[in-house]
């Protein structure tokens, strides 16, 4: 607007420029002639493909500098006063703003703050108040949104609007990591020295530039060879940035261009947006600037930041990405043989970490002990003489279903060629039948062997050295050099469990049945056990039962059928394991697991997916699974021998939001809530393997669930039921004992 202003104006001048094929320079005009030089050079060229974003901040500055100007026609005076002495980067001072806007765009947001500062008593009193002052009100409504000088209200928005470390240095990622200026490079409100302010990072050191300066190999500087600069070290609370950003969000509701152009700009409109109960209003906005490729990488490396913003604006995606990075980092330091030193403020590959706000605190925490319970399950299994059953290979299960066949005729003594032979000693049968068995021992043995070998081998693998490199330059991206240790050092330290959680264990694992150069190759380790056996049960077979017969038939292993069915069933766990379906792009997280299951997920809210409900009964533990039996009438519900429930199975949980509430009794017993009449959730596509109760669904679903009418918040906060849990006798009486 100023630069069409200042256009017309020098159209009207009388010296009009000369004509731009005159090759005489331009002779010395007025100050304004000059100013309208200086605004014309700045302005870009509408060949430049950034030409777009260049004019929306300059719009967007200058239409918050004058927005008395742009808003005048609306019904509702909103009052938004500014201490003295901060400038623009216009370099104009920052001055109180009165504007106006249409009430029923803001009561269009859904937000109770607006409708509690438009209602009869909040009206009066501001009405009054100005009129005590002196003031002529024309509007019909007025609004005060200057933030509270004193008291809690203060303390809880210097909280909420403090910027985590992360956000105040996420200007370097243009430079570092290839991220467009026009989403990260933005000046912040209070921008007295804006000349200064650099777009590319000051390095320290020409030399590391030279050596990484190449693009692939991003990020070019470390953050150590950073030097830190004046004009870019921001507050992490500003009370200019506060109040623009008040402003600027009233604008994006009047239907103005929102310009997100930084990550404090970001995060500060989303913690006024929560706090005024309209985060709708930016929610496509934040969504559009978080995904905008390649500032993706904000959640991988602002993982905690990212997860509480998206949480806010009820961004089903990015909260479940963002939540499968603290989970799985969560879970690590708790398979840890011991506490990491510093876990509070960096995760075991040295990602900083940020003070998340309790309820997302506890969310994590659970979720992370789900999927600790999980991996040790898992890796229980494994080491379990069922590790073949669990995988369903047909040629485990003939096997063993031999050794039944060899076990009972040895125990009948009964041989197919005649049916008195039973009364007969046939000592070539006995010796026969005792040498199979011996052999398929043995056979049974070294399987079991392999297994524990191939398991302890992954266990202490490490990944190849180029992808070590690409881990490593990952980790480059929020470690500084004096606190990078190489991946392989970090995992060389790692528990059993803790590798469960790593890609190069899956890969490893799925590799060794078809590595025939590896000392883990299956045939050259198993090849004379199975020939044994397969000689010696050609020989015993016809003191076998045959194939008239009522049993099975004792058949030969074959060993490569065998090979092949192990290696389709360890690469779908590592395909499961290590390749989520994951809702957005993580490019720098490549380094651990991500895959989390329905019971990991479950404690996200309804809208991403999860069956958290607010009622907090997915943070309870829950009652036996039915099919395990009440063992005898009465008003308790007793079981016979289970298994505890209030730890995760590696199965995928069948629960659903009813499921998951339970009310407690007053002995501690518990039975499931009545189902509530919430609609069932929807379940996106995901991955998942059905097993029965023995076996392991190793297939980490990644359901997601539709977004569904969240609770009423001034309902839930605080709010005490007058129903008590306590169910008496005669109530109890009328539940239904559980099918058997």
């Amino acid at each position: 607007m100023l630069s069409q202003q200042l256009a017309q104006q020098r159209a009207e001048s009388q010296d009009p420029p000369p004509p731009l094929s005159d090759p005489t320079p331009a002779p010395r005009g007025s100050l304004i002639d000059a100013a309208i030089d200086q605004l014309l050079k700045d302005q870009p060229s509408e060949d430049d493909v950034n030409y777009i974003s260049k004019s929306r901040e300059k719009s967007d500055l200058i239409r918050l500098l004058h927005v008395h100007v742009e808003c005048n026609d609306g019904d509702t005076l909103v009052i938004v006063d500014f201490p003295s002495g901060y400038l623009s980067c216009a370099r104009e001072e920052w001055i109180s703003k009165r504007f106006c806007v249409h009430s029923e765009k803001l009561l269009a947001t859904g937000s109770k703050v607006f409708a509690n500062l438009l209602s009869s008593k909040k009206q009066a009193r501001f009405r009054k108040r100005l009129e005590l002052a002196g003031e002529i009100l024309l509007q019909k409504f007025i609004i005060d949104l200057t933030p509270s000088a004193e008291g809690d209200d203060l303390a809880a928005q210097l909280i909420g609007l403090s910027l985590p470390p992360g956000v105040t240095d996420w200007w370097t990622s243009k430079e570092r990591l290839g991220i467009s200026p026009y989403l990260v490079s933005g000046h912040d409100d209070h921008c007295p020295h804006h000349d200064e302010v650099p777009i590319d990072c000051v390095n320290k050191s020409a030399y590391i530039e030279q050596e990484l300066g190449l693009r692939e190999r991003l990020p070019t500087i470390d953050l150590v060879d950073i030097e830190t600069i004046k004009s870019r070290t921001i507050d992490d609370y500003c009370p200019i940035r506060h109040r623009v950003n008040i402003v600027r969000l009233l604008l994006a509701i009047e239907g103005y261009d929102l310009v997100l152009n930084s990550a404090s700009r970001v995060y500060t409109l989303t913690s006024i947006a929560s706090i005024l109960d309209c985060t709708r209003v930016i929610r496509d906005s934040v969504y559009t600037w978080l995904l905008a490729e390649p500032n993706t990488e904000f959640i991988d490396i602002n993982a905690e930041v990212a997860f509480k913003i998206a949480w806010t604006l009820e961004i089903d995606s990015i909260t479940r990405a963002a939540f499968r990075i603290l989970v799985v980092e969560k879970a690590l330091d708790t398979l840890a043989a011991q506490p990491p030193a510093e876990k509070n403020q960096y995760t075991i590959f040295g990602r900083p970490r940020v003070d998340l706000p309790d309820d997302l605190q506890t969310v994590i925490q659970y979720a992370a002990q789900k999927l600790a319970d999980r991996v040790h399950q898992t890796l229980a299994k494994f080491r379990s003489d069922q590790f073949y059953e669990v995988f369903e290979i047909s040629e485990y299960r003939k096997f063993v279903e031999a050794g039944d066949i060899i076990r009972t005729a040895i125990s009948t003594g009964s041989s197919p060629s005649s049916v008195q032979s039973i009364l007969k000693t046939d000592s070539k049968r006995d010796k026969l039948l005792d040498r199979l068995l011996d052999s398929f021992s043995t056979l049974y043995t070294k399987l079991q062997e392999y297994k524990d070998y191939i398991i302890q081998t992954a266990t202490h693998a490490v990944a190849e050295y180029d992808q070590q490199s690409a881990y490593d330059r990952d980790r480059r991206c929020y470690v500084e050099h004096p606190r990078r240790i190489p991946t392989s050092i970090i995992a060389s330290n790692f528990t059993d469990a803790q590798h469960l959680l790593t890609p190069w264990f899956w890969v490893y694992l799925a590799s060794y049945p078809v590595d025939y150069l590896g000392p883990c190759y299956l045939v050259d380790f198993l090849t004379p056990y199975v020939d044994d056996f397969n000689d010696r049960l050609i020989k015993a077979t016809p003191y076998l039962p045959h194939r008239g017969s009522s049993n099975k038939v004792a058949t030969r292993f074959h060993l490569e059928n065998f090979r092949i069915e192990l290696h389709v069933a360890v690469t779908n766990l590592w395909t499961a394991w290590t390749s989520p379906d994951l809702e957005v792009s993580l490019t720098r997280t490549q380094h651990i697991v991500l895959s989390l299951s329905e019971d990991e997920f479950q404690y996200l809210p309804l809208w991403a997916g999860g069956l958290n409900d607010g009622s907090g009964g997915v943070f309870q533990s829950t009652v036996p699974d039915a099919d395990l039996g009440p063992i005898g009438p009465g008003p308790a519900y007793r079981t016979g021998n289970t298994v505890a429930t209030d730890t995760s199975s590696i199965c995928q949980s069948d629960k659903t939001p009813s499921e998951a509430s339970t009310a407690t009794l007053t002995a501690g017993r518990s039975v499931n809530a009545v189902p509530s009449n919430m609609g069932p959730s929807t379940v996106h596509d995901g991955t998942s393997v059905s097993t029965s109760d023995s076996r392991i669904s190793f297939t980490p679903a990644a359901s997601t669930a539709g977004s569904t009418a969240t609770l009423d918040r001034d309902d839930s906060d605080g709010y005490e039921s007058d129903d008590s849990d306590e169910i008496d006798e005669d109530a109890w009486s009328q539940v239904e004992e559980p099918l058997t």
